[in-house]
């Protein structure tokens, strides 16, 4: 049940030394229910934390009924579209991830493989393909506590939910680091295996696994600082017909810090269903939850488009025409693990290790 309260903010402004205060009007709603789980994720019209996807389609969430109860029991709201710290708009979503406890469906909670993950995320019922910019800005507060483990903020997922995500973006113990799955596709295994996704729900399973994960440092652990704004701006070109067509590139605070053209989407397998064979995209905290840590982010400006201009990133003060002129090398991943190796093995195998 939704409570709406009017509200009259007095804001001061002072330009040139004259002090002019503004009368401002508005309504607001506090909603007893997490914004993550409403189709919209509580957005409303005019509002810029989320822009330019389809319509058609809302936001979605895996594990609600357990996030419900965990919620209900310690009084914690995990997702939450709140007006205290915005990057530019009157909104921006505040999401947290406790480590006392499991908090998300068996499947995650309890892997085959001994692994516990949790997840606050919100993802895209509807998939893309093809030329794709996404804007997307996260601060990280003081709270929020850095283990060994990776924790994933954004995903570029596969829409056929038993293939693997192609990007993460991850905050770790080394940074702010971009994890590639899909640079050697995937190879088939027919038969059920613990370490990769489960493919085929016929009588024969079929597993699809990641054939290598290539790692790209964008921050490095000393220059990721907290209560900072970070604007990120994703281009990724998902063909998986014309593979030397396929790139991806990111921005950070209107500089490129990293360009790779290889492998972006899956390509489809033996079992897999053909209508489901594009991209979707998730934000949130999604991560081992091993270490029983806690974590939380602020992210706003979350934009699709099929163009940079698309995007509203002049909101922040960049510009498309500049950001697209810009050249960098072709990136070099600090870290490469040969996974096929991993799944037929259970031994992990690098073909480049991080240094130390």
């Amino acid at each position: 049940m939704k409570t709406v309260i009017e509200f009259i903010k007095l804001t001061i402004v002072t330009v040139s030394g004259a002090i002019h205060i503004l009368l401002l009007t508005g309504i607001t709603s506090f909603a007893s229910t997490n914004d993550l789980y409403k189709k919209s994720l509580g957005v409303g019209w005019g509002d810029t934390s989320t822009k330019g996807w389809n319509s058609q389609y809302g936001w979605t969430a895996t594990g609600v009924k357990e996030m419900k109860a965990y919620e209900k029991k310690t009084g914690t709201k995990l997702f939450d579209l709140q007006s205290e710290v915005t990057r530019f708009g009157n909104t921006a979503f505040f999401i947290q991830a406790p480590g006392d406890e499991c908090f998300q469906r068996r499947s995650d909670c309890d892997r085959p493989d001994g692994s516990s993950y949790k997840r606050v995320e919100a993802k895209r019922e509807d998939g893309f393909k093809g030329m794709s910019w996404v804007s997307y800005s996260f601060m990280i507060p003081d709270s929020y506590e850095i283990g060994q483990e990776p924790m994933g903020i954004v995903q570029f997922h596969s829409s056929y939910s038993y293939y693997s995500p192609m990007f993460i973006l991850q905050i770790t113990d080394m940074g702010l680091v971009w994890h590639h799955e899909s640079p050697k596709g995937l190879f088939v295994v027919e038969e059920k295996m613990d370490t990769c996704s489960a493919g085929s729900i016929k009588r024969n399973p079929i597993a699809y696994c990641e054939a290598q994960m290539d790692t790209y440092q964008l921050i490095s652990r000393e220059q990721l600082k907290r209560n900072v704004w970070y604007d990120v701006v994703f281009n990724i070109n998902f063909d998986n017909k014309n593979i030397e067509k396929a790139y991806h590139k990111v921005w950070i605070n209107g500089k490129l810090v990293h360009e790779k053209h290889n492998q972006t989407l899956w390509k489809r397998h033996k079992g897999a269903d053909s209508q489901h064979m594009n991209a979707n995209f998730n934000f949130g905290l999604y991560g081992n939850a091993k270490n029983k840590t806690y974590q939380a982010i602020y992210a706003d400006e979350i934009h699709f488009g099929k163009k940079c201009a698309k995007l509203g990133i002049n909101n922040l003060g960049y510009d498309c025409g500049q950001l697209e002129a810009q050249e960098i090398a072709e990136a070099v991943p600090f870290m490469i693990e040969d996974r096929k190796h991993y799944h037929l093995t259970g031994e992990k195998k690098y073909l480049k290790e991080p240094n130390p």
